[in-house]
């Protein structure tokens, strides 16, 4: 009974999932010339992840520390283990934020398009000058006032296990000298693994926690940061929420 559950909820969720990429991002390209640039987008994201959790019955909670929903500008950094991260920190985040992304996401028909029209920042981690581009766009998109969204393991955990962090994100946290806000994801990976197609409906969560400030700090006090930040995102991760708001 179990796996044939499973197949009508994979079935029905990859068809949704279909249907709202194609409606909510057509959505987005055709107003993305609504300025500023990107911030109609959030909108039209934001419904569709809405939409994508409530027709697949998947029951999300979501926590976030007031002193985090206050504040005007940060660069997040969350753990990253399933797709259905993506949809939890859309609604987590308030803030006008754009995300860091593989490359190959921007190719993906109606998503990628509206993200890379939306000044979403596409990171080649496969070459270094690419990367170093991906690092200046980033400066230049804090600059203008927004929040960005980074993943520090760079990719999503295969096992459930919090990875190594790359350096990147807190250099460019350091640079910039705004704070970092840890995110924890929750159960994810059991509705949809890391290199799965198959849905499995279950509760899904994500914590936001408190900022941790860099003002002031130097290159030197990095491998103390990540450490701090790791640490956060962890317990976040490990704690899971308590529900009090749903979507």
């Amino acid at each position: 009974m179990r796996g044939s559950r499973d197949i009508g909820a994979t079935l029905w969720g990859w068809a949704v999932i279909a249907v709202a990429t194609a409606a909510f991002g057509s959505a987005a390209i055709l107003t993305s010339w609504v300025p500023p640039r990107g911030r109609l987008y959030l909108f039209w994201a934001r419904a569709w992840a809405r939409t994508l959790l409530f027709l697949t019955g998947i029951p999300a909670a979501i926590e976030a520390a007031p002193e985090a929903e206050a504040l005007p500008q940060a660069i997040y950094m969350s753990s990253h283990e399933s797709g259905i991260d993506i949809l939890l920190l859309l609604l987590a985040i308030r803030q006008d934020v754009r995300f860091l992304a593989k490359r190959e996401l921007f190719w993906i028909p109606f998503m990628g398009w509206s993200m890379w029209l939306a000044g979403f920042v596409p990171v080649d981690r496969e070459r270094g000058d690419r990367a170093r581009d991906a690092f200046g766009e980033a400066v230049r998109r804090l600059a203008k006032g927004c929040s960005l969204l980074v993943f520090p393991e760079g990719t999503r955990s295969r096992d459930g296990r919090l990875g190594p962090f790359k350096k990147s994100g807190f250099l460019l946290a350091l640079k910039a000298q705004v704070p970092i806000v840890p995110v924890g994801v929750s159960r994810t990976r059991d509705v949809l693994g890391a290199d799965g197609w198959r849905i499995h409906r279950g509760p899904v969560g994500v914590r936001v926690g408190r900022p941790i400030p860099t003002t002031g700090l130097a290159i030197s006090d990095r491998a103390a940061l990540m450490e701090r930040v790791r640490t956060e995102i962890l317990r976040l991760k490990t704690e899971g929420t308590s529900g009090r708001r749903g979507v």
